[in-house]
């Protein structure tokens, strides 16, 4: 069991720091939106996705690592492993301070993703009204018949489905 716990824990431990480059990389987007500086902004989304996949990959292994220490337990958590652990047992304090942080950081990382949304679907709305004015056109707009067209269609990016 305690070889286990010990990869368990080693995995958190990884988990963390998978955690704490999103959390830099999520500063460095919103530096970068702050600064107007796409070329930034895109390298950040960019290496946000594999940081994902790295930490998509460390959930596999946990997951794994949680079924050789309860094989019979398909769904445990590790709550449910670190109740059932024995009050003696070395590797204890640690794998609770280990899930403390993991949670810490991935609510906080979390609600700063929602934040940052939130700001860039408002700034999106900005955009959109203030260009509003450049698509109507200041005179009538007459096509091959010599008959006024009417509106034409607002581009995709002002519509917002760049």
């Amino acid at each position: 069991m305690n070889v286990h716990l010990n990869k368990l824990a080693g995995v958190l431990e990884e988990e963390i720091a998978v955690g704490e480059e999103l959390w830099r990389n999520l500063t460095a987007q919103k530096q970068a939106i702050v600064e107007w500086d796409v070329t930034h902004l895109l390298e950040h989304i960019e290496a946000r996705e594999s940081w994902l996949a790295s930490l998509g990959q460390l959930e596999e292994k946990r997951s794994e690592v949680l079924k050789q220490m309860a094989p019979s337990a398909v769904s445990t958590t590790l709550a449910q492993l670190l109740v059932q652990l024995p009050p003696d047992e070395v590797n204890g304090d640690r794998l609770r301070d280990l899930r403390e942080r993991v949670r810490s950081i991935f609510t906080r990382l979390q609600a700063d993703e929602k934040k940052l949304s939130g700001l860039m679907e408002n700034l999106l709305v900005h955009i959109q009204d203030a260009l509003r004015p450049l698509m109507v056109p200041s005179v009538a707009v007459y096509g091959d018949t010599g008959v006024a067209s009417g509106q034409r269609p607002a581009a995709g990016l002002i519509q917002g489905k760049a």
